[in-house]
């Protein structure tokens, strides 16, 4: 069983990933997250000195909910014949796909973080998300190269796709909008990305 300690830990992480995900890094404050959590401001600091050394643990689970499974999609894309490419890239387009839908808490976060948020903690891209980024840029650059497509902004548009459906989905005909819990929507969506990354890298339908 775990110490209460720890708990006590995972209950702060899990309030600030909460509060960050919800309105940003600059805007919440360490009073907030310990109110949140219904802790007094010196357990927070008694585990989590400073904001910052509580945001970068948040962010870099953020980046392990996705890289596990990531990782081995983009190695199988990688790693498969012509005639299985494109179903490889489909498996590593759901991965991510049910990685936002799973957690839409990543999703929220690096939507702050790419409007500037935490804009004074350097290096999280760099350290956290570009070693994972380029490890897709580079199983994707197996499919590109012979389609003459670009292999970042492929990677680029298939990030940017699914975290945003992730965090607003679609206006339907009445102006409803629809979004990830909607499972015809996300049905719909699933598809036109491995439609629209496919036709990008000249793949054929996967082998059934």
């Amino acid at each position: 069983m775990d110490s209460p300690d720890g708990e006590r830990r995972e209950l702060i992480l899990r309030t600030a990933t909460r509060l960050f995900a919800g309105l940003g890094y600059d805007v919440t404050s360490m009073a907030q997250i310990a109110e949140a959590a219904g802790l007094d401001p010196a357990q927070v600091a008694a585990h989590f000195p400073a904001k910052r050394e509580l945001y970068v643990e948040v962010m870099q689970r953020a980046r392990e909910i996705l890289a596990g499974p990531l990782q081995a999609r983009a190695d199988a894309v990688g790693a498969a014949p012509p005639e299985h490419k494109a179903e490889a890239l489909r498996a590593l387009i759901d991965a991510y796909i049910d990685g936002c839908v799973n957690h839409p808490e990543v999703a929220a976060l690096w939507a702050h973080r790419w409007l500037s948020d935490a804009s004074d903690v350097v290096d999280l891209e760099l350290k956290g998300a570009q070693p994972l980024t380029q490890h897709i840029v580079d199983s994707i650059a197996t499919v590109a190269g012979p389609a003459g497509a670009d292999a970042l902004h492929t990677t680029y548009t298939m990030i940017w796709c699914i975290h945003g459906f992730a965090l607003s989905g679609v206006l339907d005909g009445t102006g409803t909008r629809r979004g990830v819990e909607d499972h015809e929507q996300l049905r719909r969506f699933r598809a036109h990305l491995h439609q629209l990354l496919q036709r990008g890298l000249r793949l054929p339908e996967p082998v059934s």
